[in-house]
């Protein structure tokens, strides 16, 4: 099946089963692309997966060819040029530079645990908006909803919340 006639069935007979097609058939692509542009296997396949979920909640957009993998690709590279300007914006070292290879995934399960006891440590309604954000990929507007909040007040908050956590992964790592 062309993966036109795949998006047609997801829009209009709302077959969301068939988006796991598109993603078996053009997963390798989209992970090249990221890796090839971020030169990290992990961030690669968040990329891809990142990727996968942009488009479809955007497959409406999606302009009809008879391949969506042009479609997918230039979101990948998007969402990977994105992440390399973040890296250059606050200056960060790639963790493994930081680390040996040996040592990386013991480094990285314990930044791990640091995070997960920070976030532990949060207000109630702290924890719930990362809870509903990064773990359930809610939208600004629906987090904003289900907490009596405005959108743009969650979105404060999650750069303040951000930044408490940065702080004091930082200070750990000081220490």
């Amino acid at each position: 099946m062309e993966d036109r006639d795949i998006v047609r069935r997801i829009l209009h007979d709302r077959d969301t089963q068939l988006y796991g097609e598109i993603v078996r058939k053009h997963s390798g692509m989209v992970f090249s692309k990221a890796y090839g542009v971020v030169r990290n296997k992990d961030v690669a396949a968040e990329i891809t997966q990142q990727t996968f979920v942009r488009a479809y909640t955007r497959l409406a957009d999606w302009n009809g060819n008879s391949s969506i993998a042009p479609w997918l690709a230039v979101i990948a590279a998007h969402l990977s040029l994105n992440h390399l300007e973040k890296l250059r914006r606050r200056q960060e070292v790639p963790l493994e530079r930081d680390y040996a290879q040996d040592d990386y995934s013991e480094a990285h399960e314990q930044r791990l645990r640091q995070m997960e006891t920070a976030i532990a440590e949060l207000p109630d309604t702290d924890r719930e908006i990362i809870r509903l954000h990064y773990y359930k990929q809610r939208k600004t507007s629906e987090i904003a909803t289900d907490l009596n909040l405005t959108a743009s007040n969650v979105l404060v908050r999650l750069h303040r919340i951000r930044e408490k956590l940065r702080q004091r992964l930082n200070h750990e790592d000081n220490e």
